[in-house]
């Protein structure tokens, strides 16, 4: 959805008060559902703030995976919220955090496709050919990023973003506490979790596909923890734990069936067609290990 020309993106009229010294740590059981949106939403914010202005200079490819992640973790929160925010506004705030997570993440995905065909170079010295245009994909993905993400205008659309939740949320559950609230979201986010596990540990066709739909909902049920946690009952430490190894795993499965579908749908008009075969050959092998492991600590939540 091209969010410049359903929403514009003016700066507020009415500035955002950010609180720095607020968190998600101060939360209380007893706070209401529109107020603590702010607190979990404008640190999150902040970050995003400032990653995007250090992009002007900034190529760190931990820097854009950082970015990334912080819109990630906004998707989620909305997501959380959305059964007061509307259907319409978290489809429209939760399109845009994804068009600049994907335009941040266009680095990193040529990151990771670069240190992959590294290895594969050790087994394969002409694959080098392949490393050398990667690497040049990559500087390309930086100009776009830095092109394409604008920090005062990103500023503006999260700030008036906000705003606008925090508007439509003390209109209509000011005094509503947020511990129910956020169990209830936590438990959807855990029953998706699970439904997604076992149609990956039924499926064949397709498994890769229903792979990472386990992978998406596993970072949204860990983002809502992280967030939550302070205001719903219990030890969650255990799962945060298991769903970051498991979490790991699959990420590095993605990160292999990734980079093989950017490399075979990229044109590196400098290298020759046998080496581009060699590289996606590499890869394919790799996918194949990668997803038996995986698969086997998907089938060890599913139940």
């Amino acid at each position: 959805m091209d969010m410049d020309g359903d929403w514009p993106l003016p700066r507020p009229r009415t500035p955002f008060r950010i609180d720095r010294r607020r968190s998600a740590a101060a939360l209380a059981r007893k706070t209401s559902i529109a107020s603590t949106f702010s607190s979990l939403a404008m640190p999150v914010v902040i970050e995003v703030v400032q990653r995007t202005k250090a992009l002007a200079t900034e190529v760190d490819p931990e820097a854009f995976h950082q970015l990334r992640v912080a819109f990630r973790k906004l998707r989620a929160l909305y997501w959380a919220y959305s059964p007061w925010l509307g259907e319409e506004a978290t489809a429209q705030a939760s399109d845009e955090f994804k068009r600049l997570a994907a335009v941040a993440g266009g680095t990193r995905d040529w990151d990771i496709a670069g240190d992959l065909l590294r290895t594969a170079q050790k087994s394969d010295a002409s694959i080098e050919l392949l490393v050398s245009a990667a690497r040049e994909k990559r500087a390309q993905a930086v100009a776009h990023s830095q092109a394409l993400i604008n920090s005062d205008t990103v500023e503006a659309f999260l700030n008036d973003a906000v705003l606008r939740a925090q508007t439509t949320l003390q209109s209509c559950c000011n005094d509503l506490p947020i511990s129910t609230f956020a169990k209830k979201r936590v438990r959807m986010a855990q029953r998706t979790l699970r439904k997604r596990s076992r149609r990956a540990v039924r499926s064949e066709a397709g498994h890769e596909d229903n792979l990472h739909d386990v992978r998406k909902a596993g970072k949204k049920l860990r983002y809502l923890l992280e967030f939550f946690q302070p205001v719903i009952k219990g030890d969650h430490e255990r799962t945060l734990k298991e769903l970051t190894s498991v979490q790991k795993m699959l990420g590095e499965f993605n990160d292999i069936a990734a980079s093989e579908t950017l490399i075979r749908n990229t044109t590196f008009d400098a290298v020759p067609a046998d080496v581009v075969e060699k590289s996606l050959q590499w890869l394919e092998r790799k996918k194949c290990q990668r997803i038996e492991v995986a698969s086997q600590r998907v089938k060890a939540i599913s139940g």
